[in-house]
């Protein structure tokens, strides 16, 4: 029987190769292990702090920004609502009754009642067609802003059933948290005024409207300064001015008293 007997390296200075000795050639020696080990450390406490660095930065620039997008987003809901106000004298449109108040601190509280077309998309469903809008602030009940934020927040009550025969809850959506102050004005084509109702003003409705807005932002941190952030815009409303029909008959009723005059 033959055996084959494999041949044993050699160095060039002529011994053995030894295989599973610490002396190997190559291997790294524990000085360099915690060399490498140190600049691995130091290497991750720079990228650690550089990471928190740019996440507190992010965090404060959501925070700075969310108080004022917030409030815009809501006057662009109420501008697309006011859009879709139905003159009053139609069969499908109410009337439009903003109230002047004032609330606990002595700020502006207005509130504003109003029918449109414009509703609102929610993810679990659609709702269309017309719907009473009521826009009015509320002192802020929630636990995380409430404790240390004594202010209110602008709600948004919609009904969308009008012709029930028994008194249903509104659907409530939050716009904006952290409000001081909502100021709202009704332009009638000569001068702002501060409160506006189309009953009793020949069934009209504004030529314009202004919303004037007020939110605090405390930081980051609950102990900073809070700061105010004021927003006013002005939109016009389609439908606005005086109905044709009353003015027609107005104009009517002026003719007939001026004829009989002149005879």
């Amino acid at each position: 029987m033959t055996h084959r007997f494999r041949q044993v390296p050699r160095l060039r200075s002529g011994r053995l190769r030894t295989h599973g000795c610490a002396g190997v050639l190559g291997a790294f020696t524990l000085l360099e292990l915690l060399v490498a080990m140190t600049l691995m450390v130091v290497t991750a406490a720079c990228l650690y702090t550089a990471l928190y660095t740019g996440f507190r930065a992010k965090r404060s620039a959501a925070s700075a920004v969310e108080p004022t997008l917030l409030a815009i987003n809501a006057i662009e809901l109420m501008k697309q609502d006011a859009c879709g106000i139905l003159p009053v004298g139609g069969t499908l449109a109410g009337s439009l009754l903003g109230t002047d108040a004032q609330g606990l601190n002595g700020v502006d509280a207005d509130s504003l009642e109003f029918y449109t077309t414009h509703i609102y998309t929610s993810n679990d469903r659609l709702v269309g067609g017309s719907g009473k809008i009521e826009l009015i602030l509320e002192q802020d009940s929630d636990e995380d802003t409430a404790s240390d934020r004594k202010n209110y927040r602008l709600v948004r009550k919609v009904s969308t059933n009008l012709l029930s025969p028994r008194t249903i809850d509104p659907d409530e959506q939050v716009l904006c948290r952290n409000v001081r102050s909502l100021n709202l004005r009704y332009y009638d084509g000569e001068e702002w005024l501060d409160e506006w109702d189309s009953t009793a003003d020949a069934n009209s409705l504004p030529l314009a409207m202004e919303i004037d807005i007020q939110v605090l932002h405390n930081g980051t941190h609950g102990n900073e300064t809070p700061q105010t952030r004021r927003l006013i815009q002005s939109f016009s409303i389609p439908c606005g001015g005086d109905q044709p029909g009353q003015s027609e008959s107005d104009s009517t009723a002026t003719a007939a008293s001026g004829g009989q005059a002149g005879t």
